[in-house]
């Protein structure tokens, strides 16, 4: 009983920290009607904020497996609807979590969890009269464009409410000049990691992260970081900063393969041309994510193609290409790995067998009978069966530009008579 109240003591004492579970996977997108197919088009945006999201890196729908992704979006989607947002019609999209963070593997992009960082927002607005606070109801645009950015980063948000402990904790001055013990006992009565203080002057943004508890702002000598951003997209730039920040203390590159892989042997591979040109067509179909080579043996290339689609649709994207022609599947033996286990048995006692009169040095070995055979005979498992798809190689007349070389006439060599025969 006693550890019991002392563990709980401790728990006071300690406060957990305040991370929040993000919804990664959801997201709307307006219709634009504008575009020829509207709801491919939302599918593919769709698509984009959720690798975005999920990663954490704005750069990784710019990544080529991404790129062949985003071709084979219905593939990710999990549930579609059709929504309304401003009189607009909007798609709503749940994309798959395993698929994706899949697909993030295949690209070697990091998975920022989904447990983060929740972020208290103090935000003070100068006009040409006064300075005010922003509240969580505030009719602010500014707060509102730093609300939309945060949610499609996935980066979570708290906005004080704006009550009587608010008004009476802080003062604006405390605020706009950045006194870091008043910001931090004002912002403990929220669940909060971290805390930002940002002062707006038009659409010149200064701001102040205090990455650590509230409690410990003003109290330890942990620095925080500051920025400023200019402009009309000011906002979206600093919450892309912030996100990018805690996506990089967060994010994990999870090497892994793609959940589909096939086998794939082709034949008639007569030169290395016909090896590199095979190897970069399979790189640019929309199916492989990535190529392993697995054996080259004469004029035969087996690859472990890596897939983004199933091993059908790979298949049938080879077949479409013009060099390649389909030959039947065949099957071989899995490589089952054995372990091989050492049994010792007794040596076998040697009985010397005396000889008549005179010492004999024969001596014959007689099995004894404590002799014991192995308890468990080990069997070889039994191997397993890989189907790998098979094509032959039609390549082109690879021909290699020869350098063409101006042929200079020689001089002609004067006939050589030999005077002392004449």
């Amino acid at each position: 009983m006693r550890r019991l109240v002392l563990f709980a003591l401790g728990l006071i004492g300690f406060p957990a920290m305040a991370l929040t579970n993000v919804d990664l996977y959801h997201t709307e997108v307006v219709l634009d009607q504008s575009v020829e197919k509207p709801d491919s088009q939302a599918r593919i945006e769709g698509m984009k904020e959720i690798v975005v999201r999920a990663s954490g890196d704005q750069a990784a729908i710019n990544n080529p497996i991404i790129q062949k992704a985003l071709r084979q979006n219905a593939q990710y989607l999990a549930q579609i609807s059709q929504g309304q947002e401003g009189g607009q019609p909007t798609m709503k999209m749940l994309f798959s979590a395993p698929h994706i963070n899949a697909l993030l593997s295949q690209a070697q992009l990091p998975i920022w969890p989904a447990q983060r960082a929740n972020v208290l927002v103090w935000l003070v607005e100068e006009t040409q009269s006064e300075r005010s606070i922003a509240w969580e109801h505030s009719d602010s645009t500014l707060l509102a464009r730093m609300k939309q950015e945060a949610q499609s980063r996935g980066l979570p948000l708290t906005v004080p409410v704006g009550d009587f402990d608010d008004v009476t904790g802080i003062t604006i001055s405390d605020l706009w000049g950045g006194f870091a013990q008043p910001v931090g006992k004002s912002s403990q009565r929220y669940p909060a990691d971290a805390v930002l203080v940002v002062r707006a002057q038009g659409d010149n943004l200064r701001w102040t992260l205090y990455d650590q508890a509230p409690q410990s702002i003003g109290v330890t000598r942990q620095a925080p970081l500051s920025g400023s951003n200019n402009g009309a997209d000011a906002a979206d730039s600093m919450i892309n900063q912030i996100s990018d920040y805690y996506a990089k203390q967060s994010g994990v590159v999870v090497a892994s393969e793609s959940s589909e892989s096939v086998k794939v042997r082709f034949t008639s591979l007569d030169n290395a041309i016909d090896f590199f040109v095979l190897e970069r067509k399979l790189q640019q179909l929309s199916s492989v994510a990535s190529l392993d080579i697995l054996k080259i043996q004469g004029k035969e290339v087996t690859f472990l193609a890596h897939l983004l689609t199933s091993p059908q649709e790979f298949e049938q994207e080879v077949s479409r290409m013009r060099e390649a022609i389909p030959l039947p599947a065949i099957v071989e033996p899995a490589i089952v790995e054995t372990e091989i286990v050492e049994t010792t048995t007794a040596a076998p006692e040697v009985a010397v067998v005396p000889g008549t009169g005179a010492q004999s040095d024969l001596s014959v070995a007689v099995p004894s009978a404590e002799q014991v055979l192995p308890a468990v005979i080990e069997q070889m498992p039994a191997a397993t069966q890989e189907p790998i798809l098979m094509f032959e190689w039609q390549g082109g007349q690879y021909v290699a530009p020869v350098s063409i070389e101006e042929s200079t006439p020689q001089a002609e060599t004067p006939l050589e008579t030999d005077v002392d025969n004449v």
